[in-house]
């Protein structure tokens, strides 16, 4: 019974241990999955831009720049919905310099746009905070930390 009792404590200290380094390891996957999905949103917007030879609209349809309520993906020309992003988890911030963005015939945009994407947290690390940036030429690139 004591020996039990003794491994029962043991697990317990290696529990208390490991628990905040799992709520952060949680934190930085929730962002790290965020960031990936609006960037290959974006990567498949400006694709279907080129191939279709009309405009295609990403618009956040969560109201405002925040982009953590979802997003959809439009051709312009037909107004089809290409692809649509449900909201995503809870402890999340999504912000954009604007609420839409447009992809051009060439995959182009019209000006330098940064998407910011963090956890609610205060006082998080930069490292698990995630910027997606698209130049005028319409590449999205990510980069770790906050948007400088």
């Amino acid at each position: 019974m004591i020996e039990l009792m003794v491994v029962v404590l043991i697990i317990g200290v290696l529990a208390g241990f490991a628990a905040p380094a799992m709520n952060q390891l949680i934190r930085s996957q929730k962002v790290r999955g965020a960031a990936y999905d609006l960037f290959a949103d974006l990567t498949y917007a400006r694709g279907e831009a080129i191939a279709r030879g009309h405009n295609v609209l990403v618009f956040a349809s969560g109201g405002g720049n925040s982009w953590v309520g979802g997003w959809a993906i439009r051709d312009t020309t037909s107004g089809e919905t290409l692809r649509t992003q449900n909201a995503l988890s809870t402890g999340l911030l999504v912000n954009g310099d604007a609420a839409s963005l447009t992809f051009d015939r060439n995959g182009r945009t019209a000006a330098l746009l940064r998407y910011d994407i963090a956890p609610t947290d205060s006082g998080v690390p930069d490292t698990q905070k995630r910027c997606i940036r698209i130049s005028p030429s319409g590449r999205p690139n990510t980069l770790e930390g906050p948007c400088p």
